[in-house]
């Protein structure tokens, strides 16, 4: 009997949620936890590092990464046919115009296609 209590001791601690976790103590655990902090979402290591620094728990598991901003504005080419010959990156190609170039960043080096090899 006394072997079973103290199996039901041990099995009952490691079922209880780490020390400070819920109190709001910053352990070194990893059990990340998506929180807002004045308006912002910050991925913090675990709850109780969250709520040590104020913040709001909004789910469990770390904030989405933001996705890269685009660096350059989209352009928009129409589909009109006045060829020009572009070279990007040491190559020529025929661009359909000079907006298909521009969009590429290729450089335009001449109206018309370009010469075949």
């Amino acid at each position: 009997m006394r072997r079973w209590l103290v199996f039901a001791a041990l099995a009952a601690a490691s079922l209880a949620p780490a020390p400070g976790l819920a109190t709001g103590f910053c352990t070194a655990q990893w059990a990340p936890v998506c929180a807002l902090k004045d308006g912002v979402e910050k991925t913090y290591s675990n709850l109780g590092c969250a709520k040590a620094d104020g913040a709001e728990v909004a789910r469990e598991g770390p904030c989405a990464e933001a996705a890269p901003q685009p660096t350059k504005t989209p352009i928009f080419c129409t589909e009109n046919y006045d060829p020009v010959c572009g070279v990007k990156d040491g190559a020529q190609k025929t661009y359909s115009n000079a907006c298909f170039a521009k969009a590429d960043d290729a450089n335009v080096v001449a109206a018309g296609e370009c010469p075949k090899p």
